[in-house]
């Protein structure tokens, strides 16, 4: 068995404040996007094993994709031993979701081959229990995501773009971009009660694309500015950092515009897709 695993795309991302733990509250509209990586299941071998297609990434525990699994088996009183395989596309440390993606497939195909719906409110207890993006990804589509990320309003499809994605090597761990966030003398405007008005009545949500956490990470990570700056210059309708980064996209409106932007882009990574 196997399943695309696809990425996701922060259009709106407002800090609202902090819940009674400490963890930072969010308001903010993800969409999946094409760009995928894809996840396999096997039966068999000894245990829960992984291999992937990256030597970057780690194979034992600390991978999500293994976590999922044994989450998944310990919480419904489960056995089995599973080979997972994972072939890398969507790039680490970005903002995209791929780990969370990665581990929602594998839960996604434990459930198909158990016989159990995904609906069931204990795989989306397990989901959470993996990663707060997780739910998400078990759902997909285009939602308003609330809380730390768990609470998720089905929304309409959004507007036929198509995507850029770009990103460099420099990265910037998800803690350390909260906690320069915190360090900023004054908070952003809130931007998702004016995208989701304009979603809603069909106008262009281009002007309310927004990222709260964008000028934390471009304390760290310069080339964030300097990749939405060349989206826009060369034709992005609106162009933002994705999650707590470090990838930028560009909304463009047709494959044409967003093929000649591709030659402009000073990254090591791009890549061109569409909504799913």
């Amino acid at each position: 068995m196997q399943i695309e695993a696809y990425a996701k795309i922060n259009l709106t991302l407002d800090v609202t404040g902090r819940d009674a733990r400490g963890y930072h509250l969010l308001s903010s509209v993800f969409a999946e996007i094409s760009l995928s990586d894809t996840v396999s299941l096997t039966p068999g071998g000894k245990g829960i094993t992984l291999s992937c297609s990256d030597p970057r990434i780690p194979t034992d525990g600390k991978n999500l994709c293994v976590k999922a699994a044994k989450r998944f088996l310990e919480e419904l009183s489960l056995s089995g031993d599973f080979q997972i395989g994972l072939i890398k596309r969507i790039p680490s440390c970005a903002g995209l979701g791929g780990g969370s993606s990665d581990a929602a497939a594998v839960i996604k195909l434990l459930c198909r081959h158990f016989g159990i719906s995904v609906e069931d409110p204990r795989v989306q207890a397990i989901a959470l229990s993996v990663g707060a993006d997780v739910p998400f990804f078990l759902k997909g589509g285009v939602c308003l995501a609330e809380g730390v990320g768990e609470l998720l309003t089905p929304l309409s499809p959004m507007p036929e773009f198509v995507i850029l994605l770009a990103k460099t090597d420099e990265g910037a761990s998800t803690p350390e971009v909260y906690r320069l966030y915190d360090g900023l003398s004054a908070s952003p405007p809130l931007m998702t009660p004016k995208f989701l008005s304009a979603l809603q009545r069909g106008e262009s949500v281009a002007p309310y694309i927004s990222n709260h956490l964008t000028a934390a990470t471009e304390t760290v990570c310069p080339s964030v500015l300097r990749l939405k700056k060349q989206l826009t210059a060369a034709g992005a309708i609106a162009s933002e950092m994705s999650g707590s980064g470090t990838a930028v996209y560009g909304l463009f409106p047709d494959e044409i515009t967003a093929q000649n932007a591709m030659k402009k882009i000073d990254a090591e990574f791009c890549h061109i897709c569409r909504f799913v």
